[in-house]
């Protein structure tokens, strides 16, 4: 994962739409291998949130998937490689994620990477997988999502996975069905 600029949100290559981005590849994963119907993105001016209807994350590597660093299976045995989704973990002051999976729920909370609970319970929503995040104001100091902005990117992931229904905010983005 690539920050070009740190920035404010008002340019959409600033750095809180690279971590969104991070976090959509993972939805977008899913509908491409055919496990998943659809996405919803909400954003407020400090956060943001993708809940997918894929298969969820599998519930024992719910933490895993989200933290840490990943050993690459390269040429090279030292190439180590960090997901988007953690790199976005990692620049969040706070970051959730929840995966549903067949009646159960496999949730972890986070500040700034760092784990300070997780746990399993018993749920009624679909399978798939919903992360919020807040970009760490110290990294992004007076950052804001602009809804706009988020509804160009969304588009675009709706234009490159036709079929693959978006709504940003409860409102369906153009270009996705």
């Amino acid at each position: 994962m690539y920050l070009s600029r740190l920035g404010d949100g008002s340019d959409p290559n600033d750095g809180i739409y690279a971590m969104l981005d991070g976090v959509l590849a993972l939805a977008v994963d899913e509908f491409q291998m055919g496990c998943c119907r659809g996405l919803s993105a909400e954003v407020k001016e400090d956060c943001a949130a993708v809940r997918d209807y894929g298969r969820g994350i599998p519930l024992e590597n719910v933490v895993w998937a989200t933290s840490g660093i990943s050993v690459g299976m390269g040429a090279n045995p030292k190439d180590v490689t960090i997901p988007p989704v953690k790199v976005t973990n990692a620049l969040s002051i706070d970051f959730y994620v929840a995966s549903y999976r067949d009646g159960e729920c496999s949730w972890a909370k986070y500040s700034k990477g760092n784990l300070l609970e997780k746990g399993i319970e018993k749920t009624t929503e679909d399978n798939g997988t919903y992360i919020k995040f807040v970009p760490d104001p110290d990294v992004f100091p007076g950052y804001a999502f602009q809804e706009g902005i988020v509804k160009e990117i969304l588009q675009s992931v709706a234009g490159q996975n036709k079929g693959l229904s978006i709504s940003l905010n409860g409102a369906i983005v153009p270009d996705s069905f």
